[in-house]
């Protein structure tokens, strides 16, 4: 990567936290680009050099969540398929530590909102779902070769999206004894016996 291609990806990553703060902090409607502009402390016209509104932000931020979720699946493909029930639990258990970032968490229901008002940011939305239940759907019906793979990833993520939720509404949330149970509700969502009980 050259030095040019360095200060852009830099810029980019600038004006993607500037707009995730200013949108948790005003909501998305009265977070205009000049308020973007200042929290990333450039001007306006610079942020339209990168980005033609706040739509094209809005899906930066998900494609920048699409390529961390991609490290991960590939980190997840290249696991022993014996170990990867094991694997993925603990990087469930793992990500509770993440999900306690409130600003991630009250970013992801503004997005959440801003899609029953916008038909585009819904699409991009709906496109990192959908990408994201494919890859784990593959990882639990062709790599762990269990059935009900669409039902146990669904369930997957119910889990995590509910976790955010909660942190919302009781801050005071006990992530330790949660620790546990995630585990356990991980184990079960991908023993292969969970097929047979649910027939």
């Amino acid at each position: 990567m050259t030095g040019a291609e360095k200060r852009r990806t830099a810029r980019i990553s600038q004006i993607l936290d500037a707009a995730a703060h200013c949108f948790v902090e005003m909501g998305f409607h009265r977070a205009g680009m000049a308020k973007i502009a200042a929290r990333a402390k450039m001007s306006p016209g610079h942020i339209y050099h990168y980005f033609e509104s706040k739509e094209a932000i809005i899906a930066a931020i998900v494609d920048r969540e699409s390529a961390r979720a991609a490290e991960r699946f590939a980190e997840f493909d290249a696991v022993d398929s014996t170990e990867l029930a094991s694997v993925m639990t603990e990087r469930a258990v793992q990500s509770i530590a993440e999900k306690t970032d409130i600003l991630q968490s009250v970013l992801n229901m503004e997005m959440l909102a801003e899609c029953q008002r916008n038909p585009e940011i819904a699409c991009i939305i709906h496109k990192h779902d959908r990408y994201v239940r494919d890859q784990l759907t593959h990882l639990i019906r062709d790599k762990l070769g269990l059935d009900l793979a669409e039902a146990r990833t669904d369930m997957m993520m119910v889990q995590f999206s509910g976790l955010a939720n909660r942190l919302l509404r009781n801050p005071d949330l006990d992530l330790q004894n949660m620790v546990v149970l995630m585990r356990q509700t991980m184990m079960a969502i991908l023993s292969p016996t969970l097929g047979h009980e649910a027939k």
